[in-house]
């Protein structure tokens, strides 16, 4: 063994061996190309793409991802297609409805197939008479955005009026069984501290990836609110007594309370007593609050952050006439 070993290492440093090897190479190449350049007739296989699906539709499965075609074509081509398949596309849009049933014809399918084949291919046969679809009517319907948010202000900053939602609604479209298991569609959590001035930001949505052939005619909101500096206020608001039996009047101590209004300074500055309506009930008397009367704010300007009262009860004496 040792000796062939050493005859093949020299036979390989000899000229005449090396012109040999060459002149072999180049004449199995040519051999391998005048091979590949002939014309044959096989069998191979191409992938199934299926494409301009009805909008009202959805296909519920997939109904055949590989179509086995017999061709006509050079070797070339035949290696091509075996070290790389070749994907063909199925239009869908060209099915035919005949007793609820959906389908491509085999001569549609060959039109198509032949379509998508280069000057040097020619389909001979497919292994498919008709292919059947199975699909699912899709239905659309407008659900509520949800915005969900963890914000903390500056000092002496508020929000003034709602968080703003854009838009507020998205559409859905997919199976009704899946859809109608959606009310409502939540942000993704928007958090912020310290805010000291009007803000707009776009976040996504909480989209339900689990659901599939639903789609969402959008997958981001912006959501924005307006920020400003506000102060504070004291009014004297009198008590009023409802609720009194004929021919009793009550006095109670105090007379007045003192209501601290948060709002802007613009707000602030159209305030009036008129605006509040501070209310004790004599129906809510008993042994247990003796002489002692809770009191309700009942009326305040809504275009305030805050309002709040000083005290929530106050002592009465009866008085009768």
């Amino acid at each position: 063994m040792e000796r062939l070993v050493e005859w093949i290492k020299t036979g390989l440093k000899k000229r005449k061996v090396k012109v040999f090897l060459v002149f072999l190479l180049c004449a199995s190449l040519a051999w391998l190309i005048n091979k590949l350049s002939l014309t044959y007739t096989n069998n191979t296989t191409f992938k199934v793409e299926y494409i301009n699906v009805p909008k009202e539709f959805l296909l519920a499965n997939t109904p055949k991802e590989e179509i086995e075609v017999r061709l006509q074509a050079a070797g070339f081509q035949f290696l091509g297609y075996e070290l790389k398949p070749k994907h063909v596309q199925l239009d869908v849009s060209k099915v035919m409805h005949k007793d609820e049933a959906y389908y491509l014809s085999a001569d549609q399918i060959r039109i198509q197939l032949e379509s998508q084949l280069n000057n040097y291919s020619t389909l001979t046969d497919f292994d498919s008479d008709a292919i059947y679809f199975d699909f699912t009517s899709l239905e659309t319907k407008k659900v509520p955005v949800k915005a969900l948010v963890d914000l903390t202000f500056a000092s002496n900053h508020i929000l003034e009026g709602e968080i703003k939602v854009e838009p507020d609604s998205i559409q859905i479209s997919g199976p009704k069984s899946q859809i109608d298991t959606i009310n409502q569609i939540k942000t993704t959590l928007f958090k912020s501290d310290y805010i000291n001035s009007s803000f707009s930001n776009e976040i996504n949505l909480q989209l339900p990836t689990q659901l599939k052939g639903t789609t969402f005619s959008s997958n981001s909101v912006a959501i924005s609110g307006k920020v400003v500096k506000f102060s504070e206020q004291v009014i004297q608001v009198p008590v009023h007594v409802i609720n009194l039996p004929e021919n009793i009047k009550v006095r109670t101590f105090p007379e007045i309370v003192e209501v601290r209004c948060q709002g802007t300074l613009e707000h602030l500055k159209e305030l009036e007593v008129e605006d509040f309506s501070v209310e004790a009930d004599y129906l809510k008397v008993s042994k247990e609050t003796g002489n002692r009367l809770s009191i309700t704010l009942k009326k305040y300007p809504r275009v305030l952050h805050n309002a709040i009262m000083n005290t929530n009860e106050v002592e009465f004496i009866l008085r009768r006439e």
